[in-house]
């Protein structure tokens, strides 16, 4: 890997949450060939819910690269790759008493096969209320949540280079990275600027950021007139959900 090293370059951040977004963005683009890990996650695997004419929470598991901050409130898990997320349906139905016909393990027109083998209440045919069932599906995907957006509105966080006075601010709305300014003696300078979408990755970057305690000082409840005057009217989310 050494010897087909032809140049390096380096990117100054005014932070950890600037570099670790950057590095986040740029294996996206430009998928090194020997971050096997990260060049897997092209896609995602969603697991939605679907409310079926009798009141019963299914889960249908769809394959797709981003999510809108409008669909949120219908995901119920996010995984990498299909097979985990079969493995975890499995896994959750033998746990919670899961109706197998519910979850998509099994195809069929009548009770599904775990309902014989006593681990299923019958949700699948309506002998289960809907409300029991769908209170402990709830549970059962509680660990594999998205996190409710904490905040009313979008948020600004300021990341300062304390030698050399120059610093990076983020704006963010229900955990999307909207866009990023470097600012320093010459002024500001857009960095990241994007379509407002879910991706994972930054999510799980951000959401460690906001939960340490440490960085509430950097960051900034914005209104929706400030992010309006910050990202204009073409750039706003087309919705605006409480959370997940």
């Amino acid at each position: 890997m050494c010897q087909q090293v032809h140049t390096i370059e380096a990117t100054p951040t005014a932070g950890e949450l600037g570099a670790l977004l950057l590095e986040s963005k740029l294996i996206k683009e430009l998928r090194p060939i020997y971050n096997v890990a990260s060049r897997r996650h092209r896609d995602i695997v969603i697991a939605r819910r679907v409310i079926t004419a009798e009141g019963y929470t299914s889960v249908q598991l769809e394959e797709i690269d981003c999510i809108n901050p409008g669909d949120a409130p219908s995901i119920l898990a996010i995984f990498k790759h299909m097979k985990q997320a079969k493995e975890y349906l499995d896994r959750i139905a033998k746990e919670h008493r899961l109706c197998h016909k519910l979850t998509g393990l099994q195809r069929t027109n009548s009770y599904c096969f775990a309902y014989h083998l006593h681990q299923c209440d019958g949700a699948c045919v309506g002998e289960e209320p809907s409300l029991t069932y769908n209170a402990r599906v709830d549970l059962a995907f509680a660990e594999r949540r998205i996190k409710a957006w904490p905040y009313k509105g979008a948020i600004l966080v300021e990341e300062k280079d304390e030698l050399t006075g120059e610093g990076e601010v983020f704006l963010i709305d229900q955990w999307c990275l909207v866009s990023s300014f470097r600012y320093s003696e010459q002024g500001y300078q857009l960095k990241i600027s994007g379509p407002h979408r879910f991706d994972y990755d930054a999510y799980k970057i951000i959401l460690r950021y906001v939960l340490n305690r440490a960085n509430r000082k950097k960051i900034k409840l914005l209104t929706r007139q400030e992010m309006l005057n910050l990202i204009g009217e073409e750039n706003l989310p087309q919705v605006s959900e409480p959370g997940i």
